[in-house]
């Protein structure tokens, strides 16, 4: 039998009544307190990476290894009020049998059933207890609760307080607890009888989103509502996976193809490098071989001939017509007249610095022709290259 003074010590919710679930419904919307003892917080160490349904099936086997055959008979509830769905590592532990009779004894108006520890209110930093020596309740801040004795609370407090979970202050409400009281003067916390000099915002019961931990609710159904929507989308994603898999498989092919064709590419080049350029030895670097080999060619026909080469003459044009921003349009070859070359430029100025900075390269320059384009306003200009004289 809950002690009726005892749950209703602390002020409640302004706008939320509490009452034992053995006794009549008060007006309007209600909490229904049952014995904390009857409900107890047990703490488990479970994986940090761990979520949803695996993070509850490693619980429920924690719990069957400290309880043995007795866990068959228990329901696991996640204790996780506000803020901690997803990493809880406490749990609520009560008989099915007792969860099913609170169940049947609440009312219409019972917005949820509740352990009574929970109708404390609490703020982070800061412990709440209400009762007797007998039957105390406590709160060890949002994160965690009991019904407990005096003796029994003095215990866990100070394992509490050994692995480092020390609070700023411990609020009382109620009778007096010599033990308790004694005990934090000697580890230095203080202590509070009145809600309004704890420092904090005003403090309200079931603030800390305790009502989501309603012992009549089903721990199954946010997973089978879960599930029935991820059912719902079960085809449309089955659709996109199987259009997924058909271009991921066509552009398998079209790479497929690339790569042959790269291949069939790669062999000629190797078979015209090694028949006109690299006869012997490796083939490391088509590009650089095949330079080097034209370099040595062009300075042996320079060395055994006053012309002018024309791979020469574009090499050191190439660099000036570049810089210069030119559309390069013909390039063609005659033996009498040397390189000709036909551009387009965005003036005559442009094609005067052009000229400028061919000849300022060592080269021969004549403009054949320059006129300008009606339709575009660009110059085109017809040039003829070659080696200064006596350079050929």
């Amino acid at each position: 039998m809950i002690d009726k003074v005892d749950i209703k010590a602390p002020p409640p919710d302004p706008g939320l009544a509490t009452a034992p679930i053995t006794e009549p419904a008060p007006r309007g919307r209600y909490v229904a307190l049952v014995p904390g003892e009857e409900v107890p917080v047990v703490t488990l160490d479970l994986p940090k990476g761990l979520r949803g349904r695996g993070r509850e099936q490693v619980a429920q086997r924690q719990l069957a290894d400290m309880l043995g055959a007795d866990a068959a008979t228990l329901q696991l509830r996640p204790f996780a009020p506000e803020g901690m769905a997803e990493t809880w590592s406490k749990v609520m532990v009560a008989e099915r049998g007792q969860i099913a009779a609170w169940r049947g004894q609440s009312g219409r108006r019972c917005a949820a059933v509740l352990p009574d520890y929970l109708a404390l209110p609490v703020a982070e930093g800061m412990w709440t207890v209400a009762g007797t020596p007998d039957r105390v309740r406590v709160r060890f801040g949002p994160g965690d609760g009991a019904t407990t004795t005096e003796g029994a609370l003095c215990l866990q407090a100070a394992r509490l307080v050994a692995a480092g979970e020390i609070p700023q202050q411990v609020l009382r409400y109620g009778a007096p607890l010599p033990s308790f009281e004694g005990w934090l003067q000697q580890v230095g916390i203080p202590l509070e009888t009145d809600p309004d000099r704890t420092g904090s915002a005003p403090l309200r019961a079931f603030s800390r989103g305790e009502l989501t931990l309603d012992l009549r609710a089903d721990p199954q159904a946010a997973r089978t509502r879960l599930r029935r929507q991820v059912r719902a989308w079960q085809w449309p994603v089955l659709t996109g996976a199987a259009a997924a898999a058909l271009w991921a498989t066509t552009q398998l092919t079209v790479i497929h193809a690339v790569n042959e064709e790269t291949a069939t590419v790669t062999a000629r080049a190797l078979q015209a490098t090694r028949q006109h350029f690299v006869p012997s030895g490796p083939i490391l670097d088509i590009r650089v071989q095949v330079a080097r080999v034209l370099a040595d060619e062009r300075a042996a026909l320079r060395a055994s001939s006053d012309e002018a080469s024309p791979l020469d003459l574009f090499a050191d044009a190439a660099p000036v017509l570049s810089g210069a921003g030119a559309d390069l349009q013909t390039v063609a070859w005659e033996p009498a007249g040397g390189m000709r070359v036909v551009l387009k430029a965005d003036d005559f100025e442009a094609v005067d610095a052009l000229v400028d900075a061919l000849a300022a390269d060592g080269l021969r320059v004549i403009v054949r022709d320059a006129r300008l384009a009606e339709d575009t306003g660009r110059v085109t200009a017809d040039l003829e290259l070659g080696l200064p004289e006596n350079g050929g």
